[in-house]
């Protein structure tokens, strides 16, 4: 990640954020792969984006950059991480406060090790795992008693666990005398199978005969298996009334957090990476749907909203 502080007839001056806001050069050739006749259309100061080093020169302090060289994909990885490390640097930077310490020592002391040896992709994700179960992490690393009660401290307050909202796609119909009573009749019986006073699935209808089915959690597996249960019930209660059903899509996470992984699949993770080892060894919100009432006639609603939302 940089940061453009200038602006010549050849190129741009850049900051590396993270690298102490060391100063690097990008040159106009190396831009855009579209011909470049003024650098200001492209670089703007005080933007930060994502640019790959090419060569770094240590004797004469030359450090050079590309932006055309960057493939989509690599640059939405680096910008995930980028995010993590920043927080990571939040929380260790706010740790070594609390101690009254330099943030390097912490580092050297277990923050690389986090990094490195507690079997996750990143330390964020070492750091999300240690907020539910501590030993899973800190058995792995050499962390002072002293050290590893500020961090648990300043991880409930850093670290917010966002719930994760999960939704399926169904569709259902019955052409029989009483089709809309069988179609309610399956909506109820799996809403009362499957919610209690800790679940709540609550079913939607789009347009007909198309429906979804969603559950906010903080257990990603979970959710997807609740999900799995309903969608059961659905199909075995509307089959038994002679109508069809058909799943339209698989459980998937929307909202803001629709790429993170939840805690329980990252302990997973880590324990089949775990394994293997050993072998070897030996935004879309997506808020559309009409809210209707289980207890009444399903009636859908006549709107503009409801056909654009039937288009999509």
């Amino acid at each position: 990640m940089v940061e453009t502080t200038d602006i010549v007839d050849l190129g741009a001056n850049v900051r590396l954020l993270e690298y102490g806001g060391i100063e690097g050069f990008i040159q106009m050739s190396q831009v855009s792969t579209r011909r470049v006749r003024s650098v200001q259309k492209f670089l703007k100061i005080g933007r930060r984006e994502m640019m790959e080093v090419l060569r770094v020169d240590e004797e004469k302090m030359y450090i050079d950059l590309s932006k055309k060289s960057l493939m989509p994909d690599s640059l939405k990885e680096a910008e995930k991480r980028w995010k993590k490390s920043k927080k990571v640097h939040e929380i260790m930077f706010e740790v070594a406060m609390k101690l009254k310490v330099t943030i390097e020592s912490l580092y050297e002391a277990w923050g690389w090790d986090m990094q490195e040896n507690c079997g996750f992709d990143h330390a964020l994700d070492a750091m999300r795992v240690a907020m539910q179960d501590p030993d899973v992490v800190f058995s792995k690393i050499n962390i002072p008693p002293d050290h590893r009660e500020k961090l648990i401290a300043t991880l409930q307050r850093k670290l917010t666990m966002n719930p994760f909202k999960i939704r399926v796609d169904f569709s259902l119909t019955c052409t029989g005398y009483d089709g809309i009573e069988a179609i309610r009749e399956a909506l109820l019986t799996a809403k009362h199978e499957v919610n209690d006073e800790i679940w709540n699935l609550e079913f939607k209808m789009i347009a007909p005969p198309h429906y979804k089915c969603e559950v906010i959690t903080h257990n990603r597996s979970e959710g997807e298996q609740k999900l799995k249960q309903a969608l059961t019930t659905i199909k075995r209660v509307i089959k038994a009334n002679k109508g069809t059903f058909r799943q339209e899509s698989g459980p998937q996470v929307i909202g803001t957090n629709s790429n993170d992984t939840d805690v329980a699949e990252l302990m997973a993770n880590a324990a089949r990476e775990n394994q293997n080892g050993d072998d070897d060894s030996d935004e879309e919100s997506n808020e559309e749907g009409i809210d209707f009432a289980l207890e009444e006639n399903l009636v859908a609603e006549d709107s503009d909203h409801d056909e654009e939302e039937k288009k999509e």
